[in-house]
């Protein structure tokens, strides 16, 4: 790959992914000038780069992508729902094209008539009837669907401006340079863990007191190292507005999508891996949970929903929220649904909270059949959702109030690179469990055990909470507890809290996380390895997949 083919791939995506946020955002504004202007140039800026590598198939895409905006600019075409799918379908040409690029080798994607249908196209009758974008309308007309709308967030304004590529102040980096960056940051955390436990073995006061000053440095290096690897929300963001208008329009719903928070950094990884559960949720919430126009009417709705996406954060944390106005979920007739599967007893129906049985749409299985799908307006895969959030070492929760709408809530770490875990010892292995997975530690009493049927229970803020043990999960000899206190971390799981038994709590640890390779990696209830200070190897524990 030559210098300059990085350098166009990189760029060439930002274009792209900007026209893609800025023709959603246009269907719903169609009268922000600034946004046309900006589709206009991004097509233009695509062609030159493409013309200047020689990338003939993609200066077709972008040539035509180019006019059709022209046409739009210059007031002779609206910008209506047949302009917007056509520049979306050239995005996704382009895309594919740029992949043909990376990979060196021909084109495998055949651009067919699409440039003609770019010059050609023409509105139909009734799409050409609304009045022209930018003109006042009539006195008495009714208001447009985007004049119903209330005003976007001032980071939505936003969506008129050009992609940001290299600026003042600014360079490129491969990410290969950031994650060795990185590794080493990490190598330096275990290595001060190392420097601690010497410095308390040799009870040196002036090596404590280097130790504890160099441990300073290293935290203030962590943090800047960190924000290096953090990218923008935005990154990622385009394919949630495109995945909406997609879902919207198969399931012939008017939905007004709002995305606030695309300026938020997280960890580059973590972003990656927040694709699949944000589009499952944000699919969820337009195709089960909004209902139809008709259905809102009656129920003294608009006729469009409202879908939100809204990401911030606070301090080391993030959090991201998707909240609909649609028609929610009830918690009894989910608890009933779950007993009918075979989910769940009566007796434990009985015992879960309304915020306990919406969780129970994150239990496996639970959401295949159709009837429960109709009961509680969730679809199929939410317990894929919440176990890619846990191996984050995020959490999930959910919040309803049915015939108002459902609130989906994730809350993740800044970075999943560099941790604090819980180390536990379980038989002769010692094991780590992120710290954003545990609700609180506890040393029970034998007598504060009670058996209820088949499980034996203990009460926690007046809460019946089920025992299990860790050795037993993990297949190894079950603990002795001589003195008669059993050592447990709470947790959830299943939509439910759960007391986890360990032979001993070792307490928290800073561990710098290492990816398991093969075979390792496929191991069910393993997220990663990690190195203790004294240079032992812990297994940091999955529990969403091993519990």
């Amino acid at each position: 790959m030559s210098q300059y083919k990085a350098l166009f791939l990189s760029e060439s995506r930002e274009y792209l992914r900007s026209i893609a946020e800025q023709v959603v955002a246009l269907e719903q504004s169609p009268g922000e000038r600034t946004a046309v202007d900006a589709l206009f140039r991004g097509a233009h800026s695509l062609k030159g780069m493409a013309a200047s590598m020689e990338y003939g198939d993609v200066v077709v895409v972008a040539h035509g992508m180019e006019d059709l905006m022209a046409r739009v600019r210059d007031g002779a075409l609206p910008f209506d729902a047949g302009v917007a799918d056509l520049l979306l379908e050239g995005v996704d040409l382009i895309d594919v094209l740029l992949q043909d690029v990376e990979q060196e080798r021909p084109s495998t994607l055949p651009t067919g008539d699409y440039a003609q249908r770019l010059a050609t196209y023409t509105p139909s009758a009734q799409e050409a009837a609304p009045v022209e974008k930018g003109e006042p309308q009539e006195a008495g007309a009714p208001p447009s669907p985007a004049a119903e709308l209330p005003p976007l967030p001032a980071a939505e304004a936003e969506k008129g401006k050009e992609p940001a590529g290299e600026a003042g102040g600014t360079v490129r980096v491969r990410t290969e340079l950031l994650d060795h960056l990185i590794n080493l940051t990490g190598e330096l955390v275990t290595n001060k863990q190392r420097l601690l436990n010497i410095g308390r073995e040799l009870a040196s006061p002036p090596l404590n007191d280097a130790v504890s000053e160099t441990a300073k440095l290293l935290r203030a290096l962590h943090d800047e190292v960190m924000k290096v690897r953090l990218m923008p929300f935005e990154a990622i963001s385009d394919r949630f507005q495109r995945s909406v208008r997609s879902v919207a329009k198969k399931s012939g719903k008017e939905i007004h999508f709002e995305l606030t928070g695309r300026e938020i950094g997280l960890d580059r990884g973590m972003l990656e891996q927040l694709v699949d559960p944000l589009n499952h949720i944000l699919r969820n919430a337009v195709d089960h949970g909004i209902e139809e126009s008709g259905e809102r009417e009656r129920a003294g709705k608009p006729a469009r929903g409202t879908v939100r996406l809204a990401v911030t954060r606070d301090r080391d944390r993030i959090q991201i929220m998707v909240r609909d106005d649609g028609r929610g979920m009830e918690p009894r007739a989910m608890i009933e649904a779950a007993i009918a599967k075979g989910l769940l007893s009566p007796e434990e129906g009985e015992l879960l909270s309304p915020e306990q049985a919406l969780m129970l749409s994150c239990i496996p299985g639970f959401s295949t059949a159709k009837q429960v799908t109709d009961i509680s307006g969730r679809g199929v895969g939410m317990d894929a959702v919440n176990t890619a959030i846990q191996k984050l070492g995020g959490t999930l929760s959910i919040d309803s109030e049915p015939g108002a709408g459902t609130t989906v809530t994730l809350r993740l770490p800044l970075t999943i690179a560099i941790i604090h875990a819980l180390v536990v010892q379980v038989g002769q292995v010692k094991a780590a469990i992120p710290v954003n997975a545990v609700q609180r530690t506890v040393e029970l009493s034998r007598g504060q055990i009670e058996t209820m049927g088949k499980r034996q229970m203990f009460q926690l803020d007046g809460e019946p909470i089920p025992l299990l043990s860790l050795n037993r999960v993990m297949g190894l000899p079950l603990g002795r507890f001589p003195d008669g206190i059993l050592p447990l971390f709470v947790t959830q799981a299943r939509g439910r809290r759960v007391g986890v038994v360990v032979d001993h709590l070792l307490g928290q640890h800073e561990l710098f996380v290492k990816q398991l390779g093969r075979p390792l990696d496929k191991m069910a209830g393993v997220a990663g390895g990690a190195t203790l200070g004294d240079g032992e190897i812990v297994a940091i524990l999955d529990l969403a997949g091993l519990l």
